[in-house]
């Protein structure tokens, strides 16, 4: 069988492909046999060889990631909040480097970031409506070699700098890149878990999310409460919440300054950086994380309760808010007692509001004294 050079099938298919063009498809490209090309040229080779087209024959802007501070060049780091920043950093200052792009990576964590906002074609600037259409020109209309039959690791976005970002492949919405991200799976399902079946665009990802069912008897307590997480992810998801005031050190993405919590940070980012919070359409808060602010539109403004008690069926945002009611309410248990005068509660959160109002305690002490039976 030959036509190792050509096109690799519709870009939404996101799993290994096999095949040859059609006959009068095959003509159009130079034909090598397929054994041949496998044996002179490894994997990572023939996925830098079809990335390396995209960005010479194309205006493709490939990004590194995103952070509070913005996206993050693929070439020297430098990080943009406004994505078209970004595309004219990468055009003006890395126009030469830009084809070598992930060359000397490795295949155990590939995946390539690729904007393709105003895509087209830099031989004719034909545009293109997404990466599927870009190759299949590149090679029926300009001959440009492309490797059939291979994994597909390369992910387009469309970066703007709209509160809501869409998904390229099915068009869901998300309202930070991190969900974005962790939803690409769904459409790159490179290698499987066998445990529960979810998708990962490469091994790394994969032996990392393994690693979940591994541990899922372990326990990670929360220092500062009484409760206890079977990931550390989780833990770290719970204090960040719960006890954002006195958790550890906080980062500046853009100085790498280190605060020691995330309301200095915040501060810090807005007096130094200029880095304004995102204000809320619907009222004047602001929030320095769009997650935060589609957070607080969903809870205050749109009064989403996904949680009901099962007893009284009075409605929640949130889960541990809906358990802290049914303890308070429906169950003798006070399982935190006050350290000043003894009272008992159900929840912590009620603890720490009597010791700062009776008390004038402002910061509780977060160890949990469990009342004894």
């Amino acid at each position: 069988m030959k036509s190792s050079f050509s096109f690799v099938g519709r870009t939404g298919s996101r799993n290994k492909r096999k095949g040859t063009l059609r006959e009068d498809e095959t003509e159009r490209s130079e034909n090598v046999n397929d054994d041949v090309v496998r044996d002179k040229l490894s994997e990572m080779q023939r996925q830098w060889h079809n990335l390396t087209t995209l960005l010479k024959y194309s205006n493709v802007t490939p990004f590194k990631d995103r952070n509070d501070a913005g996206y993050i060049c693929a070439y020297c780091y430098k990080t943009f909040p406004n994505p078209t920043d970004l595309r004219n950093h990468t055009h003006f200052d890395h126009e030469r480097e830009k084809p070598s792009y992930k060359a000397g990576s490795g295949m155990s964590s590939f995946v390539a970031f690729l904007d393709i906002v105003d895509l087209k074609c830099n031989i004719c600037q034909n545009p293109m409506e997404n990466l599927e259409s870009l190759t299949h020109h590149l090679v029926n209309e300009h001959r440009k070699k492309y490797y059939l039959g291979i994994t597909d690791y390369f992910q387009p976005f469309k970066l703007t700098n709209e509160q809501q970002i869409n998904c390229c492949i099915c068009d869901a919405a998300f309202h930070n890149m991190k969900l974005l991200m962790q939803h690409m799976n769904v459409h790159y399902r490179n290698f499987i878990c066998t445990t529960c079946g979810a998708g990962f665009v490469n091994i790394f990802r994969l032996n990392r999310h393994e690693t979940t069912h591994a541990k899922k008897k372990s326990s990670y307590p929360c220092r500062h409460c009484s409760q206890v997480f079977t990931a550390e992810s989780k833990k770290k998801a719970h204090v960040n919440t719960e006890h954002k005031g006195i958790a550890g050190d906080s980062v500046c993405q853009i100085c790498k300054a280190r605060f020691k919590n995330y309301y200095q940070k915040t501060r810090h980012m807005s007096q130094v950086h200029n880095i304004e919070g995102i204000k809320c359409d619907m009222c004047d808060k602001k929030f320095n994380l769009k997650s935060n602010l589609m957070l607080h539109v969903r809870s205050v403004h749109l009064k989403e309760r996904p949680y009901a008690c099962s007893v009284c069926s009075m409605g929640f945002f949130i889960k541990r808010h809906m358990l802290g009611h049914y303890l308070a309410t429906h169950t003798n248990e006070r399982r935190f007692k006050c350290d000043a005068c003894g009272k008992a509660y159900a929840t912590q959160n009620s603890r720490r509001k009597h010791m700062k109002k009776n008390h004038g305690i402002a910061k509780a002490q977060m160890v949990v004294n469990l009342v004894e039976k």
